[in-house]
């Protein structure tokens, strides 16, 4: 059993009922569930994810304005939780929690992510969070929200960005692919430059799976899930054989390394072309993919966005 239906286990069979026995007055002004960080909140968590911050426990999200009346009757009922679950230490104990789960003001949680404890209101500060953050931010499950408070906040994060902020991240991710796969690595590669070779590849693949995320209307989680993730998405294992392709090139090695590296590269952007085209943001077939960034950016209708360079955004993307 992983640790996301762990907890959501553990919740049902225990927290839950003591919650409401305890505590009926408040349960019902109190968001519980599990998201944020930790590799079982993305469901992606495995036997060596158990060596640290792993096991059955919850988040108790309330409104700041009662976090202070609530929290010292909530500890109590915390510390006669048990300290195993189904032979998994519950992280319920303070030393534990390493905050990560226990209670948070809703204010506070997203706060922590998104730098902002309202929904956000700006194309600019959806454009600046690091999408990683929102991914922390949205991923998991809400096991009880009777306010609804968190899950309409959670809601508006899960709804993605504004059109002309995806787009504007999606440019930047195509130019970055042409920057990177297209130009810079086979150019390295003609100077033997092998750590330049080996730093183009990483960006035009992590920028390959961003922009696949962003396709898909979801938050490309942290570098090292990233990968992972994508395969879950619609089209991800195939552009992931794809990618495998780039990863695997010995770029140490072999007289014919350039044009092996440029079928590679060339084979994952027609695929991203024909995906941008399915989701409407292109009509060409142009295998350059500068030119499908550039396309991409003038559908943009904000005047501001619109005029910002095309890779402006690459590094908070």
């Amino acid at each position: 059993m992983q640790g996301l239906e762990l907890s959501r286990a553990f919740y049902d069979e225990v927290a839950a009922p003591m919650l409401r026995n305890e505590l009926p007055s408040y349960v019902n002004q109190m968001a519980i569930g599990l998201v944020g960080e930790g590799s079982e909140c993305f469901g992606f968590d495995d036997e060596l994810s158990r060596d640290h911050d792993w096991g059955p426990g919850i988040c108790v999200w309330v409104p700041e304005a009662v976090a202070g009346k609530i929290e010292p009757l909530l500890e109590p009922v915390f510390a006669r939780f048990p300290a195993t679950f189904r032979g998994a230490t519950v992280r319920m104990a303070p030393k534990f929690r390493n905050g990560r789960v226990g209670l948070f003001t809703i204010e506070g949680f997203y706060r922590k992510f998104i730098n902002s404890s309202q929904p956000l209101s700006t194309w600019q500060q959806w454009y600046t969070v690091p999408e990683h953050f929102f991914a922390v931010a949205t991923n998991g499950e809400v096991f009880s929200d009777p306010c609804g408070e968190f899950s309409a906040f959670r809601q508006s994060l899960l709804d993605f960005y504004p059109t002309d902020v995806m787009k504007k991240k999606l440019a930047a991710r195509f130019a970055t692919m042409a920057q990177s796969g297209q130009y810079n690595l086979l150019r390295v590669l003609k100077r033997n430059d092998t750590a330049a070779a080996l730093l183009a590849s990483s960006r035009f693949v992590e920028s390959t799976i961003g922009a696949l995320y962003l396709m898909q209307g979801k938050y490309m989680p942290f570098y090292k899930w990233a990968f992972r993730g994508m395969q879950d998405l619609l089209d991800g294992q195939h552009i992931a054989a794809k990618l495998h392709n780039v990863l695997a090139l010995n770029l140490t090695q072999g007289a014919d390394i350039v044009s092996r590296a440029e079928a590679a590269v060339e084979a994952v952007c027609i695929e991203m072309v024909a995906l941008l085209q399915k989701k409407g943001l292109s009509r060409s077939n142009e295998a350059w993919l500068m030119e499908q960034a550039e396309m991409i950016q003038s559908q943009i209708e904000n005047p501001q966005i619109r005029s910002l360079p095309v890779l402006h955004g690459v590094q908070c993307s």
